[in-house]
């Protein structure tokens, strides 16, 4: 009776911490982009963490705990990394977004704030405020106000403006807090994420089979996301700001057409396998030597050249050879990788380029380290890498 008891017990504080589980789930579901952006983040600024953490302390605090000396280092990694990274790619956007949205013709994200915008702006004042300055409408009796304030025109005026206003106000606040998730998720991430997984460990892993998982999962994942990912990140705002600065100097006929998603496209084809971003700026290439013969120009051609000298050496060439060795993953399938870069944002949009990735390691550790010891009970080994087959 009492085994039954304490059986049942067990059972129901089981479902309880299920249904908790179920309750942090349903919220950060919520914030999914944003917190696959801080694995990302994290994974990319570990390294440097990492370093900082390895230099040598001055002779007077050798031996002596400093205090808080990992929580310093997380806002340095966080002042010297995350803060001119994210704002070097919220630049990138706000350049990249109005050429999609160009290109494409179409209406993008924001543009329903933009013309209610542009419509409270070009309204300018309603009949009964025109031509009233400020002394004018201080002297104004509360009877003329009220009349004012009822009339249609000025209501629809007043509604446009509390509309944009409260959607500036809304949008501000919600960067604003995805913000502070992005750079508080990665300062806990850096400075207690390994002791909170020691303690999972420790506490939930007596097989030692989960600790094989999750170390074979951050080191491909620190390998990939921090390489791959990074060296797209940099080569396309490398692209970006040598492309706009070339449009700068050469003549109108041979300007890259838009030059900022050009840009970005370069870092995005540094992911394909063996062409590379050569995928994007060669044919470009080919439509400025046409638009020079076009035009007629002799000039033209000089500065065709010079683009794709830039293309090669600036943006090709010199981020490859700096960010290269940390580049490819350990043991995961370069192919395989080429997919979940192309159907991570398909299936799960702007952030799958993050998600798709990280979802494949997950998947090909699995069968790596946890499928044997489920079908046979054996403990993981190291095993090869795909490409030893």
């Amino acid at each position: 009776m009492e085994y039954s008891s304490g059986l049942r017990r067990r059972i129901i504080f089981g479902i309880g911490g299920l249904g908790l589980l179920a309750a942090v789930i349903f919220v950060l579901i919520q914030f999914q982009a944003t917190l696959i952006f801080t694995i990302f983040l994290y994974y990319a600024s570990r390294p440097i963490y990492h370093k900082l953490e390895n230099l040598s302390l001055p002779s007077r605090f050798q031996g002596r705990r400093v205090p808080y000396r990992r929580q310093g280092l997380a806002m340095v990694t966080i002042a010297i990394f995350l803060l001119p990274f994210l704002f070097l790619l919220t630049y990138t956007l706000v350049l990249v977004v109005p050429e999609i949205q160009r290109l494409a013709g179409g209406d993008g994200p924001g543009a329903a704030y933009i013309s209610a915008l542009q419509s409270a702006q070009g309204s300018g004042l309603p009949g009964p405020l025109v031509g009233l300055e400020i002394s004018d409408i201080l002297g104004l009796s509360p009877e003329e106000v009220v009349a004012i304030l009822n009339d249609p025109a000025v209501q629809t005026w007043v509604e446009q403006i509390v509309a944009t206003l409260t959607g500036s106000v809304g949008f501000i606040a919600n960067a604003a807090l995805h913000g502070f998730i992005l750079l508080a998720g990665t300062y806990y991430m850096l400075t207690d994420g390994s002791r909170l997984v020691n303690w999972l460990l420790d506490n939930f892993d007596e097989s030692g089979v989960v600790g094989s998982y999750a170390v074979a999962v951050d080191d491909e994942l620190s390998s990939i996301l921090f390489g791959n990912i990074l060296n797209a990140f940099v080569t396309g705002i490398i692209g970006i700001l040598v492309f706009s600065g070339y449009n700068l100097v050469a003549p109108g006929a041979v300007n890259v057409p838009f030059a900022p998603l050009v840009g970005a496209l370069t870092g995005a084809g540094s992911l394909i396998p063996v062409v590379g971003m050569k995928i994007v700026y060669l044919p470009v290439g080919a439509i400025l030597a046409i638009a020079a013969v076009t035009s007629g120009q002799a000039s033209a051609f000089g500065f065709v050249l010079l683009f794709l000298v830039l293309a090669f050496v600036v943006v090709d060439t010199i981020p490859d050879f700096l960010i290269r060795p940390y580049v490819s993953g350990n043991r995961t399938h370069v192919g395989l990788l080429m997919f979940a870069y192309i159907l991570g944002p398909i299936a799960f949009g702007f952030y799958g380029i993050f998600l798709g990735p990280i979802l494949l390691v997950l998947l090909a550790e699995f069968f790596r380290t946890v499928a044997s010891y489920v079908l046979t009970g054996r403990q993981p080994h190291e095993q090869s890498s795909l490409t030893d087959y």
